[in-house]
């Protein structure tokens, strides 16, 4: 009898706590440059850092993950600030850049780019850090960067 009402307050004590303890509110709206439907990378993306000014961007996917050289590719991602940097592909060869925004840049593949991770330099100098959402295989018989 005692264990059914030990088991019995411990779950009102439960449904009180789940009741106490609010649910965290969904976000109503998003600030300049975020989404509300994508993901945050593994690190946080606070840019209120007085240390750093400016952080490194963040790559999430680069779409599609394999062309030619002169097709458009979108890259995906966080930190990319509002004023246009470099994309670079392996080999050290700059992209066109078609359009540049905070979550998303669009670039053409440049001739002489080799399969590997790309890298965004933005306008404040930040490159972003390398994984596995940075690479990107050029299609075409292009070398493998070394």
């Amino acid at each position: 009898m005692k264990t059914i009402l030990y088991a019995a307050i411990a779950c009102l004590f439960m449904l009180v706590q789940g009741i106490a303890i609010p649910a965290q509110a969904p976000q109503a709206f998003a600030l300049e440059g975020e989404s509300l439907n994508s993901d945050k990378p593994p690190e946080a993306l606070s840019d209120d850092d007085p240390n750093n000014p400016c952080p490194p961007s963040y790559i999430k996917l680069v779409s599609p993950r394999a062309a030619a050289v002169g097709a458009t590719v979108s890259l995906q991602g966080w930190r990319f600030g509002k004023d246009a940097g470099q994309v670079i592909f392996p080999n050290g060869v700059s992209a066109k850049i078609i359009s540049w925004r905070y979550q998303n840049i669009d670039v053409e593949v440049p001739a002489g780019a080799v399969s590997g991770n790309i890298t965004v330099i933005t306008a404040c100098g930040s490159e972003n850090k390398k994984g596995a959402g940075s690479y990107f295989n050029v299609m075409g018989g292009a070398a493998k960067a070394k």
